[in-house]
């Protein structure tokens, strides 16, 4: 006789429209406790359960109870699955009162954040993959038709509307209220304490209680404070784990730690009580956002996944890096211990490339500590990232995160293994796409996030090229005008202008492979790191050494000719592509008995034999491509710098070459038969066009990549590759010296 299984009910709680909660304020504060706020959904939910005492947890030697292991199904930032069986009585009761308790938790604790939960049973006595996506899919459904958390708050004509929001003003918090937020900090969560002044744990300052906030806005303050000495205190200990918890606790008092100074170097802000030591305004800011490639897919089919590594699960080897315990059993639960491992071990692979990322660029900062160079993580959750920090070294941090995202990938046996679901070849590294909005000082968070966002996007499709290897990517933006704010008119306006985005990382040598310009094809092609290409030819650009930028090697490219350069690209590309000027016209008009005709190269060469009565009337044609290549012709004679330029620029593939070249996987071809399959498909004419354009497209690039890296960073990354070390993560505190300014 065959045994019933026992009724399992799979319970998901996950906060909604994050972002939203988020950049809801422009304040850099309650940015800060908005996303640690996010974090507590997986703290309330043990807490809540610890608190049904259910008859199956277990108890160790030294008396502490412990939820059992089947109750845990995934964990990650604001999404929570745990799962109840007949062992602890009606499941599906206890589902009910886990959803009421925690929501309502996330009401009176986190006001404004929106936290859905559901249920649904089970098909079997254990996880099954076909259940998580029903749960999802039951999840979805219902998120779709419930009101906003923001729609709960009452809206009636006598409130008083508070500022920066659409909210009601709410009063201030009392000190019993501070002072409970600040014994759960302490007391539940072990929030490191900075001085032995307890009072400066959360805090109201007193302006803060005569101005007209918002519940969310108070208490999203009230927690910024702990949140950011949380973070340090995790940042500090990835960066060097060796460091006992007195010596993070010590290193934390010497951090830039006060979200009031940090507040105030990225934002103008009145004078805040509390608010010590200010660091010094930014010129710019970064908003950095990061997101995985692929990890969406290995969530949504994590059967699939699970066959994959299936045969391997009993011989992964410990991370290197630090993780939470999996709390479920292999030996109970293959899939389910499956599912909460692959959580764990993408959390510590984020939380761990942002933190080596961090201790990058405050090294190539010349700072021993962090107070120097703000870094604000204001998001990060499953392989989702965002980060502030000055302008100058967000393109370094981003390219920091990916390196160190993809080492620590491929030396982790699992991820490694589930590289092949986020569409690899083989199993490696998995790779991610950065995008670096910069920004001037005061520009509004949220549009500079979108912005970041879009150029994620944008690199994900040149990543994620369809028969191709997948590739990390970097694109930027720098905005110089501040009143186009929709990310999406700002991103097209410079589409045919620039080069980016850039392929980075373990594959971007396959992609690329040796792939080059149309005029480089003569010399040596070069397969190699795309992005050290790029700055080494920032380098030129700048005068110096490609090799040791740290020396000067000859003249800069003049920047004047190069603005020029720049704004006629942005005129050549509004002009129809049918225009026959493109591919007939060599930079000149005949004018001749009151006609205009396109002159010919054989009209300008023998114009130059007659006398100055027999000549043409030959003028510069306005036509922009024209007025491009006699600047570029103009600029290979005469100007300083242009030569060592045009070598520099030679080993790099132009976006349309990548676009036309087959060489994904094994295809990779030299350049000589790039360079023939270009000559069959066009003239030879419009080949010479096709080139000067593809490098008239880098100087934008090659202007903001120079005015927005800081000192250093080019020469210690080269001397990186150079030297096979990781110079920019090991450097000593002394800054080194060369790179642009």
């Amino acid at each position: 006789m065959t045994a019933t299984p026992s009724t399992s009910i799979l319970v998901m709680l996950q906060t909604n429209s994050n972002q939203p909660f988020i950049f809801s304020s422009p304040r850099l504060r309650e940015q800060i406790g908005a996303s640690f706020e996010i974090t507590l959904l997986s703290q309330w939910v043990k807490e809540t359960a610890f608190d049904m005492k259910l008859p199956s947890m277990s108890t160790s030697e030294e008396g502490k109870k412990a939820l059992p292991a089947s109750f845990w199904v995934s964990d990650s930032s604001g999404k929570v699955i745990v799962r109840f069986t007949e062992s602890d009585g009606d499941p599906e009761n206890l589902a009910r009162q886990l959803i009421q308790e925690v929501t309502l938790r996330a009401l009176t604790d986190a006001p404004g954040l929106d936290v859905t939960g559901v249920f649904v049973k089970a098909s079997s006595s254990t996880v099954d993959a076909d259940d998580l996506q029903e749960l999802d899919r039951v999840f979805l459904e219902y998120s779709l038709n419930r009101l906003p958390a923001l729609a709960r708050f009452p809206q009636f004509p006598f409130l008083e509307r508070a500022d920066e929001s659409a909210l009601p003003a709410s009063a201030p918090l009392s000190d019993e209220e501070l002072d409970r937020i600040h014994e759960y900090a302490s007391c539940a969560l072990k929030v490191p304490i900075l001085s032995d002044d307890d009072g400066q744990v959360p805090t109201q300052t007193g302006k803060d209680k005569d101005r007209s906030l918002s519940l969310p806005s108070r208490v999203k303050r009230a927690w910024s404070r702990s949140a950011r000495r949380l973070q340090l205190r995790e940042v500090i200990a990835r960066q060097d784990s060796s460091l006992s918890d007195e010596e993070v606790r010590d290193r934390i008092g010497n951090l830039n730690e006060d979200p009031f100074q940090l507040e105030r170097a990225f934002q103008d802000v009145s004078d805040e009580d509390g608010a010590t030591k200010p660091l010094p305004e930014l010129s710019s800011v970064g908003v950095i956002h990061i997101d995985g490639n692929g990890v969406g897919a290995i969530m949504r089919d994590l059967g699939r996944a699970f066959d994959k590594v299936d045969a391997r699960l009993d011989s992964l080897k410990d991370a290197a890096y630090e993780r939470r315990d999996n709390s479920c059993s292999i030996k109970d639960d293959r899939f389910q211990w499956f599912v909460m491992e692959v959580n764990y071990r993408l959390d510590g692979v984020v939380n761990q490339a942002v933190a080596k990322a961090w201790q990058t660029v405050d090294n190539i900062a010349g700072a021993n500590r962090l107070k120097t160079l703000p870094v604000v993580p204001v998001l990060v959750g499953g392989d989702d990232v965002t980060v502030y920090t000055d302008g100058r070294y967000a393109i370094p941090f981003a390219e920091a995160y990916i390196r160190h995202y993809e080492r620590l990938t491929v030396e982790d046996d699992l991820l490694r293994e589930l590289a092949v679901i986020a569409g690899a070849p083989e199993p490696g590294s998995l790779t991610a796409s950065a995008g670096v909005a910069i920004v001037g000082r005061n520009f509004p968070f949220h549009i500079a996030y979108d912005l970041a966002e879009g150029l994620v996007s944008r690199g994900k499709k040149l990543g994620k090229k369809p028969g191709a290897s997948p590739c990390s990517t970097i694109d930027f933006h720098v905005l110089r005008d501040a009143t186009v704010l929709d990310p999406d008119e700002t991103l097209d306006e410079y589409k045919g202008r620039v080069q980016r985005p850039f392929l980075v990382g373990h594959y971007a040598s396959e992609r690329i492979g040796e792939a080059v310009t149309a005029s480089a094809s003569g010399g040596a092609p070069q397969s190699q790191d795309q992005w050290k290409r790029v700055l080494q030819t920032v380098a030129v650009f700048d005068g110096k050494d490609p090799d040791s930028p740290d020396k000067a090697l000859g003249d800069p490219f003049p920047r004047a000719r190069a603005n020029r350069i720049v704004k006629l690209l942005a005129d050549y590309v509004k002009v129809p592509k049918d225009d026959t000027a493109r591919s007939e016209c060599l930079g000149y008009v005949v004018l001749k008995d009151n006609e205009i005709a396109f002159a010919t190269q054989e009209q300008i060469d023998n114009d130059k034999q007659k006398s100055d009565g027999d000549k043409r009337i030959t003028e510069r044609c306005d036509h922009p491509i024209c007025a491009i290549r006699i600047e570029w012709k103009d600029a290979q004679e005469n100007a300083r710098g242009a030569k060592a330029l045009v070598d520099a620029l030679g080993p790099l593939p132009s976006q349309a070459c990548l676009a036309k070249a087959e060489i994904a996987g094994t295809t990779s071809g030299t350049a000589a038969s790039a360079q023939s399959q270009a000559d069959e498909e066009s003239s030879e004419r419009q080949r010479v066009i096709e080139d000067c354009v593809a490098y008239s497209r880098w100087f934008l690039d090659l202007i903001d990549l120079s005015e927005n890296l800081p000192d250093g960073y080019i020469a210690c990354r080269i001397a990186r590759d150079a030297n096979g070390q990781i110079a920019c993560d090991e450097a000593s505190g002394a800054t080194t010296a060369g790179g642009t300014k």
